[in-house]
């Protein structure tokens, strides 16, 4: 039974300047005897005994004591250095204002010397407060004059809840930024609604609306996540499992917390918005986020990417990852002259994301993913970066590529329903989204072309991003900053046909769409879950650099078509992906979405009507409606025939009809690029895949 503030045994007096601490079992451990259940309506309160369920009580009263700016220091008849170590460890010895050990300890009725404390700290007894567990701690208290709460000494005793001390009065509700230590925040938004934001977005003047009510973002340096550098804080726990590369550097817990403090210095007096939300649509697998942002159009460009919080569940919320996306703090200014001036920095250990500097949105759900590609393959779960498809059957379809414009109108133009833009989890028992909005690219959108997508644009709340606006408010579908895609975000809402659900059982059909510039590959093509594997560890595209006839296409790989899947070393990734075919039994298909032929120049993509036609009679289980033949060159099953489109989009020997000699000898360097390639990985990959590389052989 909870007590009311002024009924509580353990209510810290008004006017409370010091906290003394006995340290002893109750307090340096969690309150291990309660569950989440046990706790109050208020949420903040809630955030509270979660923080003393998960981290002990000695945390809260240090969280308590900054929240009022209140000293605090630790009595013991322990050795001070070992008081000490165990106050590090914990992460409040910074806290601490003294930590006083047997040496306080009076030599003729070992009552502690609450009075030299009390002298040391500059302190009235009354204006003082001791917690402990014994009688000697009692007696102590009394001898001095000084306010007592005892609590047990072991969290074992069942009759002692935490709850009493929720009971305090605090000043507001802090949304958690305390327990960050985040102290002075001038002004804080918590989870406001969608119109809300768009009123904020207004009013601070950080876009405008548009016809119909989206909004236009064009008063920022437009910039692409794949600029953004990540960094991991390198500790003990993860260091030996995190793939370092170019994309994922590592960074000191030390130089971490240099730029933590300087980060709050520059937040004081600021104001935040908050969103909290979750990673992920099975209640099983989700992950709580806490998600502050310095503007207001970032926080609806979360409120779009994540799944929001029902009033139900944010009675239980608590996150468990915190992100923090300050674009205005200047990273080197703060002590980082070596470092970007754009950067994400993961704390995995202190579950902690920081989005410094970097003025993408995107930064944000490119942070979020990441961590959870760490975090996924631990409960059994493989994040998977593609867009997806749901038929009414239920039958899933993945469609896996660099160009992820192509990808979303692929999904959006069949008789399926939208399920996922781009990161999903792939689990034993199904296939999830993990997010609940769609980003895509709308470079000179076209409603003909992709009116699902075009209708989306015009809806309420839409976030457009490096795109122009007329004196009436239309938006121009054209690239403002050359250098990057314009870019609507929306949440899945807006599509007409998208299934909500968020679950599925396993994919049935992954398509793999391949930018071919060489214009080799085949059309379509089926492949076995093995070739499948390889094709994506490989990640092949290959595009003109220069204009028509300059030389050859220039050939790139990227594992998965994604480096927010490096923080994994690539072969143990495809190994995790090819258990999961393996055990769906999906139908994998090579898709070459370039022109076939000696087209010399980057002409653009494939007719994408006979795209469109190819992935519908594949999902409609019609595959029969195809000609197929064995490809000589690539010894797999791919068409040469199919309705009226012509030979030559459909078989490359058609397309290269005159010049058949160059066909040959491009395939072969093909083949032995993807060979020399796949070499590097052929000790660590499973050995079904490395019986599987024969494909590549002359």
């Amino acid at each position: 039974m909870s007590h009311s503030a002024e009924q509580s045994q353990y209510r810290i007096p008004a006017g409370t300047r010091l906290i003394i601490v006995d340290a002893h079992d109750t307090i340096f451990k969690p309150d291990l005897s309660r569950t989440h259940a046990d706790i109050f309506n208020d949420p903040m309160k809630k955030e509270r005994i979660t923080w003393m369920l998960r981290y002990g009580f000695l945390n809260f009263v240090e969280y308590f004591a900054v929240q009022k700016k209140i000293d605090i220091v630790i009595s013991s008849d322990g050795q001070k250095r070992r008081l000490s170590g165990i106050a590090q460890q914990f992460g409040v010895y910074d806290k601490l204002k003294r930590i006083y050990g047997a040496e306080h300890i009076d030599k003729w009725d070992y009552l502690k010397r609450l009075d030299r404390i009390l002298e040391q700290c500059e302190v009235a007894p009354e204006e003082a407060v001791f917690i402990g567990d014994s009688q000697v701690d009692r007696f102590s208290a009394e001898k001095y004059g000084v306010p007592f709460i005892q609590v047990p000494n072991t969290v074992e005793d069942r009759t002692f809840s935490f709850n009493a001390f929720l009971e305090i009065d605090f000043d507001r509700g802090d949304y958690g930024l305390e327990l960050l230590n985040l102290h002075g925040i001038r002004q804080v938004a918590h989870n406001l609604s969608t119109p809300q934001l768009v009123e904020e977005i207004i009013r601070r003047n950080e876009g405008l609306l548009a016809h119909l009510g989206p909004i236009v973002i064009n008063r920022e340096e437009f910039q692409s996540a794949n600029e953004i550098i990540v960094y991991i804080v390198k500790e003990p726990s993860s260091e030996s499992e995190i793939n370092w590369n170019e994309e994922i550097a590592p960074i000191s817990m030390e130089r971490y917390q240099q730029l933590f403090e300087q980060l709050k210095e520059f937040l004081e007096d600021q104001s935040v918005y908050i969103q909290d939300c979750f990673a992920g649509s099975e209640a099983s697998c989700r992950i709580p986020l806490r998600i502050i942002t310095q503007t207001a159009w970032r926080n609806l460009f979360v409120r779009h990417m994540f799944r929001q919080a029902s009033e139900e569940e944010m009675c239980a919320f608590f996150p468990e990852y915190t992100l923090i996306h300050v674009p205005d703090f200047d990273v080197r200014k703060a002590g980082g002259e070596d470092l970007p001036d754009d950067l994400i920095l993961i704390n995995l250990l202190k579950k902690l994301i920081l989005v410094l500097g970097a003025s993408s949105s995107n930064a944000t759900r490119k942070a979020v993913f990441l961590t959870l590609s760490f975090i996924l393959p631990k409960n059994d779960m493989i994040p998977v970066r593609c867009s997806a498809n749901k038929a009414d059957d239920g039958s899933l379809s993945l469609f896996f590529g660099k160009d992820h414009g192509l990808k979303n109108s692929l999904c959006l133009n069949t008789n399926h329903a939208f399920f996922g833009d781009d990161c999903h989890g792939w689990t034993h028992t199904g296939f999830t989204n993990i997010e609940w909005g769609c980003r895509t690219p709308v470079d000179g959108l076209d409603k003909v072309r992709d009116p699902e997508i075009y209708a989306a644009t015009r809806k309420f709340s839409t976030i457009v991003e490096n795109a122009g606006i007329n004196q009436q408010r239309r938006i121009l579908f054209a690239r403002k900053n050359p250098a990057y895609h314009a870019i609507a975000s929306f949440p899945i809402s807006h599509l007409q046909s998208a299934d909500r659900s968020g679950v599925a059982d396993f994919p049935k059909h992954l398509f793999i769409l391949v930018k071919d510039a060489m214009g080799v590959l085949p059309a379509l093509s089926g492949m076995t879950r093995e070739q499948a594997t390889l094709l994506l560890l490989l990640g092949f595209e290959s595009r003109w650099s220069g204009g028509a006839g300059d030389g050859s296409p220039v050939i790139s790989f990227l594992p998965f078509y994604n480096s927010d899947l490096s923080i994994y070393h690539p072969p143990f990734y495809a190994g995790l992906l090819y258990e999961k075919m393996e055990r769906s039994g999906s139908d994998c298909w090579l898709l070459n979405v370039k022109p076939l032929g000696p087209c010399g120049d980057e002409s653009g993509l494939a007719d994408l009507q006979l795209l469109r036609r190819f992935v519908s009679v594949i999902q409609q289980g019609n595959p029969a409606q195809i000609a197929w033949q064995n490809d000589r060159y690539w010894r797999l099953q791919s068409v040469y025939r199919f309705e009226t489109f012509a030979e030559n989009q459909l078989n490359p020997e058609k397309a290269w009809e005159s010049d058949l000699n160059r066909l040959l000898v491009t395939n072969s360097l093909l083949r032995r690029v993807f060979r020399e390639r796949l070499e590097r990985y052929r000790a660590e990959l499973a050995p079904a895949l490395v019986d599987a590389m024969q494909w590549f052989d002359d």
